[in-house]
């Protein structure tokens, strides 16, 4: 039978696991473009959406690469922050927007006469550590885990259909989330920076497979000396 140790131990696991899984999830999140499609040639404000920070540190930094093709850009004036477009780098400063808080970023821009897809390759700068969503998926792969903002300029105006987010891709035990050999959006600011930190999202993985391992060891552990206290005789 199980003691009550035991038992205490697996209900701490299970939660820490849970834990683990809801924080890997939130660590996944990207920043989406709103809107995510625009008429060539027109000019529009399209905001940023940013859901987290660095593995829970805070964000002060955003640099946005503006693609080639987009003129006029500009950073909208928001509370707390301050913007300045050198060469082709729109940077915002300032903050610092706390880790688990949902904010976003505008940008005013005019979008390139050709319709095809352009991107903003970001450098997310945290108190601790940074992000770099700056990756392209390969044709016919998954989305990576960092991908760079992308909007879809079209001939005319955007249909419903054009301005609705594609739902994610499954691709779990796929292993097919490859980026474009040789392919960033981002040949300038990503330089000074870190494509992916290590302890972010894609180490959850092995942090539950560590949580399990402990919970094994424990409770096994915990039924071991249960086992040798009732095989003791009273004194």
């Amino acid at each position: 039978m199980r003691t009550a140790f035991a038992k205490s131990v697996v209900v701490s696991v299970a939660t820490t696991a849970t834990v683990v899984l809801i924080a890997g999830g939130i660590a996944s999140a990207h920043i989406d473009p709103d809107p995510i499609a625009m008429q060539a040639g027109t000019s529009a404000t399209v905001a940023f959406r940013v859901e987290h920070g660095c593995d829970g540190s805070p964000t002060n930094d955003m640099k946005f690469q503006i693609p080639a093709g987009v003129t006029d850009a500009v950073g909208v004036a928001k509370d707390g922050w301050t913007s300045a477009l050198t060469g082709d780098t729109l940077e915002f400063k300032g903050g610092p927007l706390a880790a688990d808080q949902k904010d976003h970023f505008d940008i005013t821009f005019t979008a390139p006469a050709q319709p095809g897809d352009i991107r903003f390759p970001v450098i997310q700068t945290c108190e601790h550590g940074e992000l770099a969503w700056i990756e392209i998926a390969a044709e016919g792969a998954a989305e990576p885990e960092h991908p760079a903002p992308t909007i879809k300029v079209t001939v005319g105006p955007p249909t419903a259909a054009e301005l609705t987010p594609a739902p994610e891709a499954d691709d779990s035990g796929t292993g097919d989330t490859a980026v474009a050999t040789g392919e960033t959006a981002v040949p300038v600011i990503a330089t000074a920076a870190t494509v992916a930190p290590a302890d972010d999202s894609s180490n959850t993985g092995s942090i539950v497979v560590v949580v399990v391992v402990v919970a094994v060891v424990l409770v096994g552990g915990g039924l071991l000396l249960a086992r040798r206290k009732n095989a003791t005789p009273s004194s």
